[in-house]
């Protein structure tokens, strides 16, 4: 599987936890491929998802303190899609754990959001560029020139709770979607290690 593939499944169960209410279990041996999205078609798919900013998506309050977060067991959904008005900044930076990716974006209400990127596809991306000697800085600052030239679509999803803070969905980027796409057609696939 890979973004914009259009497969089928059977579900068997609805398993719905508030904020994660899309959860259902199905036949994993069920899975089958249809067809990949063309260009316009995921343009089309974005746009039809797409919501007027991230506070509207979860159905419930975004609690900004140590992150942006919403309260286990709030909200109707768990993910969403939004076109900020701008990408202010990209970040790759190495910590004791491994890299983490963030974006900085304005949303169409003129809210500031940092959230940590956990895009398959982008961090195998940035991961590749790493490998290939590129220094993170200059990767940062390359993908946050393609953001600015290109409409961006962000999906915004919530992680679910740890044992540090069980009752705590934060906000993550899932899903960094460009027209002209940056992947050039790619998947994680092609990047990965």
């Amino acid at each position: 599987m890979f973004p914009f593939a259009v497969v089928e499944y059977d579900l068997l169960e609805h398993t719905p936890k508030p904020p994660h209410t899309e959860d259902w279990r199905y036949d994993p041996a069920s899975v089958r491929f249809i067809k990949r999205l063309g260009e316009k078609e995921k343009r089309e798919t974005l746009e039809r998802l797409c919501d007027p900013n991230v506070s509207e998506i979860f159905g419930a309050p975004v609690i900004s303190t140590h992150g942006h977060y919403i309260m286990a067991g709030q909200g109707t959904r768990s993910l969403g899609t939004i076109q900020p008005s701008e990408v202010s900044d990209v970040v790759c930076e190495k910590l004791d754990d491994g890299w983490k990716y963030r974006l900085q974006f304005v949303d169409a209400a003129q809210t500031i959001w940092r959230l940590t990127v956990t895009d398959l596809t982008w961090r195998y991306y940035c991961d590749s560029q790493r490998r290939a000697g590129k220094r993170s800085s200059k990767i940062a600052s390359e993908l946050a020139a393609k953001l600015r030239s290109s409409q961006v679509y962000l999906r915004i999803g919530l992680a679910r709770g740890w044992e540090e803070h069980p009752d705590r969905c934060y906000l993550q980027v899932t899903g960094v979607h460009t027209f002209p796409d940056y992947l050039e057609g790619r998947t994680f696939a092609d990047f990965a290690p």
